[in-house]
């Protein structure tokens, strides 16, 4: 199994669910966050720019610094944020992220939806911290795979599940990272650490909001179907039972969708 490889791939239709993502979860991701008082910021694994996006419109005073690995992210990200890079708001740069090699320190850092991708987070954090002014803020979003949870019972959704997070798993990435942030940060020399569990828990109270999170995951679940079935790690059996039951859970009266993601922040 070639290590490193990116669940959910590169093409065009995932980064556009990357897109989605960052705009679908805006306001829970963003709830607890504020840059308010920082100038420039740091992004760890910016990606196809789509956070970046949003840090600016809410702190619209950030300069930021995006880096990242991939050149099929940086060359969307561009041209996403052309305007911004044009007003020297952005400046993007292709870096690894557990070898950064920057020239300035910064008063803040976001990382969001990345750790979980790489195969040493804490070299990340590490080397995140080594170009942070002593005091910056950091703010790390992050999956918790564990808590997923949908009823009615769906044992191929749970099948698919399983056989999804050990794929990332297999290839050095992170699935349940979420929970190991306090441990991370603590062990990367980052101070004042706080840790927050953040659930989206939807029923028959918010029928619109679960069909909308239902499909939003089954979603994320599609983006690694490819790669599971020429893997073996499913059948097509299982991916279309999977399907089946997910309009169940979605057109079901007292159906339950349920997820809860980590943040974190601390100070460098």
């Amino acid at each position: 199994m070639k290590k490193n490889k990116y669940l959910h791939g590169y093409d065009l239709k995932e980064q556009k669910r990357l897109i989605h993502q960052a705009n679908f979860l805006e306001n829970f991701v963003y709830e607890d966050i504020d840059f308010k008082r920082q100038k420039n910021l740091l992004e760890v694994g910016c990606g196809v720019g789509a956070q970046t996006k949003i840090l600016l419109k809410k702190f619209p005073q950030l300069k930021i610094h995006g880096v990242d690995l991939s050149e099929k992210q940086l060359a969307l990200a561009s041209h996403l944020l052309k305007k911004e890079i044009h007003e020297k708001k952005v400046f993007l740069e292709k870096q690894n992220a557990m070898d950064l090699k920057l020239t300035k320190k910064f008063d803040s850092a976001f990382i969001c939806w990345f750790l979980e991708h790489v195969p040493d987070p804490l070299k990340v954090l590490k080397n995140t911290r080594k170009h942070l002014k002593k005091g910056a803020k950091i703010y790390c979003s992050e999956v918790f795979n564990q808590t997923l949870f949908l009823d009615p019972y769906s044992p191929a959704f749970i099948k698919y599940w399983f056989e999804f997070n050990d794929f990332q798993w297999s290839i050095k990435g992170h699935p349940f990272i979420g929970a190991n942030l306090g441990n991370l940060l603590k062990e990367a020399g980052f101070k004042n650490i706080n840790i927050k569990s953040k659930p989206f828990h939807f029923d028959s109270r918010e029928p619109k909001k679960r069909k909308e999170f239902i499909d939003y995951f089954f979603n994320i679940l599609l983006s690694a179907e490819k790669i599971l079935l020429e893997s073996k790690k499913v059948s097509s059996e299982v991916v279309n039972q999977m399907k089946i039951e997910v309009e169940r859970a979605k057109k079901q009266k007292n159906s339950v969708f349920y997820y809860s993601f980590i943040q974190a922040t601390a100070e460098a």
